[in-house]
């Protein structure tokens, strides 16, 4: 371990090597099937088999896509998609299915039954739904951001049931999935009365949600639950150019509708990680520690003021986020900026709790490879996949191994611009749930993903 002082900015960076391993970026942030629970044990044996010739399924796939005919999402060979609802479609409730549908995840009830919960990110009002249940009107009208809540025949993917499980709500953007197997939806705003994070059951209809006052008011991104963590600690992004990156720890551990104490991020020495003087290469680890927010609803002050008068660091743009656990059985959490790095292109960060260490895994220095990361999850051959929302009209879904290796796992092929988002797998890890924003268009991936993990081993 080699320790290097930057005196200038009085930063302590640690090159470390890297303490991957191929059963890495097992997604924790839920409870999950047993089968998938049974895949992650067996160090990813389960679902997806290991060729022991190696290079024979490699050459099934070579890392191109196939241009889609309907020009929608071009995708690889062994994979296939189906479009299961678009915005204006009328749900069984009687309502209409939102537009931008953003941040989602699968739920695994009862019954083999499937859910999957779909944020809005949305802010105007909407006649059609129902004031009794919006958790805020304009003018005696809801505010249309909020949840979608669509219940799936798994084997045919067949939408049996679908309905809002969320209204009155603005910008509804990302979120998180909790080990209890509820939905956390994000609004992404400062806009007063809003900027909470609510929570939704997969099982209940729009009466159903609660709002997390606790854990902050404030430009919310997306949120992450660490199983590992003995008082529940949940760790939160801030959408905008100088947010903050933040703790909430319950007084209750699983009760995040109560008390709680908040925190921002502080890295030693750093005022912000634009990292604008490539001071920070990929790899290095930073010391950090927390900084209390004692007005976590910013009635007096916005968070990210508070946390920065503190000595908090700002990061550009924080997007995705979520928990794994390393070969060490640490946790390590794991969120995009968008914005963030010298080039402004993006950034991925991995922080370490049990040793209050950062590292910068990856920063983007081309649009070719990498542009504005935003949603982010956790494939089940162990990589991190993350989607692009950029200006161009080809978004692209991209896979990191364990060891920061890139390829392109799918690509936007329609001549509009539209953000990719809400990328999810199933339970049983052989569904890959994405939505293309702008589109309004929901749609699920399902094919040979043996041959997906395969391309990933052999780069």
């Amino acid at each position: 371990m080699l320790q290097q002082n930057c005196t200038k900015q009085n930063i302590i960076i640690i090159n470390m090597r890297s303490t991957f391993s191929r059963r890495k970026f097992l997604k924790v942030t839920f409870v999950m099937s047993g089968a998938l629970m049974a895949f992650h044990a067996s160090g990813n044996k389960t679902l997806f088999s290991d060729n022991k010739k190696g290079k024979e399924n490699i050459n099934h796939w070579n890392g191109s896509l196939v241009k889609d005919p309907d020009t929608l999402f071009d995708l690889p060979s062994p994979l296939h998609y189906k479009e299961i609802m678009q915005t204006g479609n009328l749900m069984s409730d009687g309502l209409v299915y939102g537009g931008d549908p953003d941040g989602m995840e699968f739920f695994q009830l009862d019954k083999n039954r499937l859910a999957l919960i779909i944020n809005h990110e949305t802010t105007s009002p909407d006649k059609s739904l129902d004031v009794s249940k919006a958790y805020d009107t304009i003018n005696g009208i809801p505010y249309s951001g909020g949840t979608s809540t669509l219940i799936l025949n798994p084997e045919t993917l067949e939408v049996d049931e679908s309905f809002r499980s969320l209204s009155g709500t603005i910008k509804n953007c990302a979120g998180g999935k909790t080990p209890w197997n509820t939905w956390i939806s994000c609004e992404e705003t400062y806009q007063e009365k809003h900027g909470y994070a609510f929570e939704v059951d997969p099982r209940r209809d729009s009466k159903g949600y609660k709002r997390l006052s606790g854990m902050g008011r404030f430009k919310r991104e997306a949120v992450a639950v660490d199983v590992n963590d003995k008082k529940g600690s949940v760790y939160q992004t801030e959408d905008d150019p100088t947010g903050l990156f933040y703790k909430f720890v319950p007084k209750l551990k699983n009760r995040l509708d109560g008390e709680g104490k908040l925190y921002a991020l502080s890295i030693k020495g750093l005022v912000n990680a634009n990292n604008s003087k490539k001071e920070i290469k990929i790899g290095d680890s930073l010391k950090t520690s927390w900084v209390s927010i004692s007005d976590p609803e910013a009635a007096s002050m916005k968070t990210k003021l508070q946390g920065r008068e503190s000595g908090a660091t700002t990061f550009n743009g924080s997007e995705g986020i979520i928990v794994d656990i390393n070969n060490l059985n640490q946790s390590e959490i794991f969120f995009t900026c968008k914005s963030g790095g010298f080039a402004g292109l993006g950034q991925i960060w991995r922080y370490n709790p049990s040793n209050d260490y950062i590292t910068l895994f990856y920063e983007s220095s081309s649009k070719d490879e990498f542009w504005m990361g935003d949603n982010i999850t956790i494939s089940p051959w162990g990589d991190l996949i993350v989607c692009e929302d950029n200006d161009s009209n080809a978004c692209k879904l991209i896979g990191f191994t364990p060891e920061g290796k890139l390829y392109v796992l799918g690509k936007v092929s329609s001549k509009r611009s539209t953000e990719i988002s809400g990328v999810c797998f199933s339970p049983d890890g052989t569904k890959m749930g994405l939505n293309l924003q702008h589109e309004g268009k929901t749609i699920i991936i399902s094919g040979d993903w043996d041959k997906i993990k395969a391309y990933s081993r052999s780069i």
